[in-house]
């Protein structure tokens, strides 16, 4: 072989490779936030970067065919839901397997999953995995040696529509009770004890009534029976896609962007009722004055209540505090590194790294918090801890990287307003465009001034009420001089 053909052969080699990992090691800067009030997408730094991309070959086994979803315990091995394979795989800490479950034993039989399988969780109090067998009707609850200890069907109860009973999400309480989502109940997830017993729905999601819904509503009160059924309008609720059961005994769930949603992100106490302090607003909903296509297929909470949520339509990922702040929006759809092309599933680990469970590509996604991520984080978290002070400083470390966060701004002036300093509170509150927060401050501060200076207003008002009471008696003295001189004229006269 020739020099010249060797020389071109390396040359191609050379630029292949270095293509690849071009390919693979950019990651894309696409993280954002959006304005308060004009809801303009904001450019800002990386939250988050690719730590790793977790395939058959980290994995050290066979390719995932239609993963539906993930779980991380606390130890963090995770347990993934490979649908496709009708299997579930368990992966230490290093994301090796450490396991493969795909038959299952129970009374002397085998028990196979069935293609579609959807949800799987794992419980930490009695290492059990409770998994929706989707296609079979079933819920199967199983040790980590694939020995069956129970097998549910659909519940008996009255309540229960009479159509199929499909599974498709579960977690379970920290006393047993599961709670689970089936393909036909719209009326929430369904409450399940350890026997099987239908205890009653949880937390159907809230309708918003928009005004076409008032004017139906209306319609049908007046117009005949047949003539309603004509209608194509429905006040029907929309089922929840998936749900998050975190340490602080709240659930959490999200359903599909709709219009006649009140909520498509809830937090849920005992009661099911949403105790967010107020509604997450997914990226551009009011700016574009319209209602986007988005589909939230699931959520998470880390230890330290940051709530990140995907979204399988747009690829993209929202990560908000525990106030409903937007911290970061990063992520979409494509084939570099931090993109994605179906991402079903999300969880986060001890070190609040994020895993993405994409069925495009057959993979999961680990994305660590960069130095800029986690100053935004520990900000956050001194705050909500009453360390006011102490969360001034990273705040100014995260305007250093990106002046133009605004939530920084508005950070600051929470800090500095719980820490009595009203005058820089609303320098900063201004600078976020946070009117609310704004006069708040100035309010306050005019209190202050009130306050401090109470002494010299309350001298100044005594001086002023005893001139007024002067010079009413040294009118009062006058007009009566007067006219008594006038009297003693009028005696001469």
């Amino acid at each position: 072989m020739s020099k010249k053909v060797i020389c071109l052969m390396l040359a191609i080699m050379l630029v292949l490779t270095s293509s690849v990992v071009v390919v693979f090691a950019a990651q894309p800067d696409r993280t954002y936030t959006y304005e308060d009030k004009t809801y303009q997408p904001v450019p800002s730094t990386n939250a988050y970067q690719v730590k790793t991309i977790v395939d058959e070959a980290v994995m050290g086994t066979t390719q995932l065919n239609n993963p539906r979803d993930i779980f991380v315990d606390k130890s963090d091995r995770v347990f993934i839901l490979d649908s496709g394979n009708c299997r579930i795989l368990i992966l230490d800490k290093d994301y090796k397997c450490i396991k493969e479950l795909s038959e299952f034993k129970h009374n002397g039989e085998v028990l196979t999953l069935a293609e579609g399988a959807e949800g799987l969780f794992f419980r930490e109090e009695n290492q059990y995995l409770y998994i929706a067998d989707t296609s079979n009707d079933r819920i199967i609850i199983s040790d980590l040696e694939g020995n069956v200890q129970r097998v549910h069907l659909k519940p008996e109860s009255e309540l229960l529509p009479d159509k199929s009973y499909k599974p498709k999400k579960i977690i379970v309480d920290n006393i047993g009770i599961m709670f689970i989502t089936s393909a036909n109940v719209e009326t929430g997830a369904l409450l399940v004890d350890s026997s099987n017993n239908f205890l009653g729905f949880y937390g159907a999601n809230r309708l918003a009534m928009t005004a076409e819904m008032r004017m139906e509503r209306f319609w049908r009160s007046i117009l005949p029976q047949a003539a309603n059924k004509l209608s194509s309008v429905t006040f029907q609720s929309v089922e929840f896609n998936n749900m998050f059961w975190s340490e602080d005994r709240f659930v959490y769930v999200v359903s599909s962007v709709d219009a006649s949603v009140a909520s498509s992100v809830s937090k849920l106490n005992a009661l099911g009722v949403n105790v967010f302090p107020k509604s997450i607003e997914l990226y551009n909903m009011r700016y574009t004055r319209k209602l986007p296509n988005i589909t939230l297929t699931d959520i998470t909470v880390d230890n330290e209540g940051a709530i990140t949520i995907v979204d399988i339509t747009s690829g993209h990922i929202y990560q908000y505090d525990e106030g409903c702040n937007l911290l970061a929006v990063f992520g979409g759809v494509g084939h570099q590194a931090g993109l994605f092309s179906q991402p079903v599933s999300i969880e986060s680990d001890s070190k609040n790294s994020l895993l993405v469970l994409d069925a495009g590509k057959k993979t999961v996604t680990v994305m660590e918090q960069t130095f800029y991520g986690e100053m935004i984080r520990s900000a956050n978290y001194l705050y909500n801890e009453g360390r006011y002070q102490e969360s001034i400083e990273p705040w100014m470390e995260v305007l250093r990287m990106n002046a133009n966060y605004t939530q920084a701004y508005v950070g600051l002036g929470k800090a500095y307003i719980s820490m009595g300093e009203y005058e820089k509170a609303m320098e900063y509150f201004e600078l976020g465009k946070d009117r609310e927060g704004y006069g708040e401050a100035k309010g306050l501060l005019r209190d202050q001034i009130l306050r401090e200076n109470f002494a010299l207003v309350a001298a100044v008002v005594i001086v002023l009420l005893v001139a007024i009471l002067a010079y009413e008696q040294v009118i009062d003295i006058g007009y009566a001089v007067f006219w008594r001189i006038k009297k003693i004229f009028k005696k001469k006269k």
